[in-house]
Parts: C-alpha cells; sequence; structure tokens
C-alpha cells in the first residue's frame, strides 16, 4: 500500500500486528530492509519503521535516541513538543526502492519485534479550526494514517503541523502507545505515551521532505 496519498480529513485506521511481517511492506520495529542504512549511525541507532511512499519506492526511518542524559545531541525528552525537519538526526529517513528483503543481522535491528500495518476502512477526522482542536476528542486518537494529528497536549510547536498541512504535507503517520487490539511487542516502546507524527511531500524539484514530532 502507497501512503503518500492527498487524504485532507480522511484518514485510514490500523493495527499493529504480527500478521505476516516477513512480507509486510509497512511495518514498524524489527530489522531494516537489506541494504538499507541511514548516514549516521550510532550505537543507539535502530530501525524504527518501514512506509511505502509511491510506487517502487520506500521510506524507511532509524531513530537515535538517548533517554538518559538531557544535554545529549541525540536526547528525547527535550525533543518533545517540538517540529524536526531532516537535518535533525534523531529521526533519519532513507528513501529507497521497494526491497522484499530483510536484514536480519543487522546492528540496527530493533528489539521491538517487526509489527506489521494491518489497515481499516476509511474514516473522517471533523473540521480544524484552530490548534486547540488538535487535543479535540472527536479527532481519531489512535494510530492512523491520513487526516488530523492528535495530540495528548497542545503545547510547543504542535501547531506547527497546521502550518504544513496548509503547505501541502501529508499527514503520513500517526502511532500511539499499541493497545489490547495491537500485538504484544516486546522491547522498550520508544516514545511512551506520546504519539509520533510524520508528515511528507513530494516536490518535483526537492523529491520528498519529511517533518516529524511527537507529543
Amino acid at each position: 500500500m502507497n501512503l503518500l496519498n492527498e487524504y485532507g480529513l480522511k484518514f485510514i485506521p490500523f493495527r499493529l500486528l504480527h500478521e505476516q511481517t516477513p512480507i509486510a511492506r509497512n511495518f514498524m520495529g524489527g530489522s531494516p530492509k537489506r541494504g538499507v542504512t541511514p548516514p549516521l549511525i550510532e550505537p543507539a541507532t535502530k530501525h524504527l519503521c518501514t512506509l511505502g511512499l509511491v510506487e517502487g519506492l520506500d521510506v524507511s526511518l532509524f531513530s537515535t535516541f538517548d533517554y538518559n542524559i538531557l544535554d545529549s545531541r541525540y536526547s528525547f525528552f527535550p525533543a518533545t513538543y517540538k517540529m524536526h525537519d531532516e537535518s535533525n538526526p534523531l529521526v533519519q529517513f532513507v528513501v529507497h526502492p521497494v526491497e522484499t528483503q530483510r536484514d536480519d543481522q543487522s546492528p540496527l535491528k530493533n528489539s521491538i519485534k517487526a509489527l506489521e500495518l494491518v489497515f481499516g476502512e476509511v474514516r473522517s477526522d471533523p473540521p480544524c479550526e484552530g490548534v486547540e482542536d488538535l487535543g479535540a476528542a472527536a479527532i481519531y486518537s489512535d494510530h492512523k494514517v491520513g487526516g488530523l494529528p492528535f495530540f495528548n497536549q497542545i503545547e510547543g510547536e504542535v501547531g506547527k503541523s497546521l502550518q504544513l498541512l496548509r503547505d501541502g504535507f501529508v499527514h503520513l503517520l500517526q502511532i500511539t502507545f499499541p493497545s489490547n487490539a495491537d500485538s504484544l511487542s516486546s522491547g522498550n516502546w520508544p516514545f511512551g505515551e506520546s504519539a509520533f507524527h510524520v508528515f511528507a511531500r513530494h516536490d518535483a524539484l526537492r523529491d520528498f521532505r519529511f517533518y516529524y514530532c511527537w507529543g
């Protein structure tokens, strides 16, 4: 499934399930696809997820989070509720051709067992009149692609997400803490209680652009 589409207020919910993860195109955790690595690799760098973008192209995300040292370049907590672009290596985006094989020997393998994004039926979020609405109960707050981003608290730079949507970016991913409807997974959940959001746009001259935040 290609995820980079014009959604508007429409969204597609999904669950995180083991299902057919060996052949899944959209999945979180586990091993990266064969031959796919980020430019910067630190001891904490791990494969976060791989998403189908457009026909023939995927994007793999690699995270490098430091949960212990607040002044680290990769410190997780000070980066919460901030909108980051690709220049911030906390999350690296690698666009690559679709690859079916995974590298199970990769040192970038995530301790979270691979979880397939299993999609449901298209639904719609309500209209949004301002930043405060991003915390409204009517906005779908679970895992989804498209629609409006939901935040537990409206603070920091979360309002920039509305400007990104106005500028033609797509809400490519919203992923939250797994519930009982998801497959149980080993490993520490990287975002705690925060929702992780990815915004993407395909520019003719600049290829793909990405922003991300959590909160």
